[in-house]
């Protein structure tokens, strides 16, 4: 029976495993060249320091998803769970990178990736381009000030561990927040490209309680 549990685990673990490698795949693409290259080769080291970072922060904002999202179906929060994670693991991976002042720019084709998957999930209709020019913008407002992370990596004895736990931070946090909000106001049936002043809204509000959370810590 054990043995069975554990089979089942480890089955669960590599579909886990496959299923983000297609998501990171699809994002490398549509990352410039040289960045998407910097990025697979140091995935490794990147990858371990992502993960242990998401896992050390798991539950830290539960409570403040589960009031914001009260309404949602929980089997349509599940699904969109596994994709905004997805997205979430590979913001921290370009956080934990070694590539310098275009960590912003890099969290675009990862927030575009999740919200299309998450659109699919909702059958919604999906418009990239608009996409876009919505998560540019958020990507900026949601930055601030954490241009210090990407200085960070240049100071030696720091390097990129320090400059990049300060980046993972700010990139999880920017593309968690958007991948609830879009999977929010899917739910309650509001086309974000018609409703873009509510979306940027929420998203700057939502950010702003995860942020004080994060300072209570």
């Amino acid at each position: 029976m054990f043995k069975k549990s554990d089979k089942k685990i480890k089955e669960k673990d590599q579909e886990s495993n496959v299923a983000f490698e297609e998501f990171f795949n699809q994002v490398l693409k549509k990352m410039p060249a040289r960045s998407a290259k910097v990025i697979s080769s140091s995935l490794t080291v990147s990858k371990a320091k992502a993960e242990q970072f998401l896992a050390n922060n798991s539950q830290k904002f539960d409570h403040l998803f589960d009031e914001f999202l009260v309404g949602v179906d929980a089997q349509k929060r599940k699904k969109c769970h596994e994709t905004i994670h997805f997205a979430t693991l590979t913001a921290a991976i370009v956080g934990f990178s070694p590539i310098p002042f275009s960590d912003a720019v890099l969290l675009v084709p990862i927030q575009l990736t999740m919200m299309m998957r998450l659109y699919k999930i909702f059958g919604a209709s999906w418009s990239e381009a608009l996409a876009k020019g919505i998560t540019k913008e958020l990507v900026v407002v949601g930055l601030g000030r954490s241009l210090v992370g990407n200085v960070l990596k240049f100071v030696p004895a720091v390097g990129t561990v320090a400059g990049g736990a300060i980046n993972a931070t700010v990139a999880t946090t920017i593309t968690e927040a958007l991948g609830w909000v879009t999977v929010k106001m899917l739910n309650d049936g509001e086309d974000i490209f018609n409703n873009v002043l509510t979306f940027e809204g929420q998203f700057k509000g939502l950010v702003s309680k995860l942020q004080k959370a994060n300072k209570k810590k």
